[in-house]
């Protein structure tokens, strides 16, 4: 298998959400992801999108992705925060 970079990463990431879930990433959100390997994204953000992102989370297999959808739960009463867009790559501000 072909060793991707990030760039590509986050361009599979972002045509992955399209096509799964019709969720576009903004060039903001893109530039995060490729800097730090992850980005926080409010509830509303996400919830138009989270049945067709937990769908396919469900149907393929971890080995088979780059990326994958945490989410954030306050721990004084669980209640949910954020969730995390957690891509596979080595972020650039730890160096290359």
């Amino acid at each position: 298998m072909m060793v991707k970079n990030n760039s590509e990463i986050i361009a599979e990431t972002d045509e992955d959400l399209q096509l799964q879930a019709g969720l576009q990433l903004s060039s903001a959100e893109r530039q995060c992801l490729l800097q730090n390997g992850m980005l926080f994204m409010d509830l509303q953000r996400v919830k138009p999108y989270l049945a067709g992102i937990r769908r396919y989370l469900q149907d393929t297999q971890p080995a088979e992705r780059v990326w994958t959808l945490f989410k954030v739960q306050d721990v004084a009463d669980n209640q949910l925060s954020h969730y995390i867009l957690s891509v596979a790559i080595n972020p650039q501000n730890q160096g290359e």
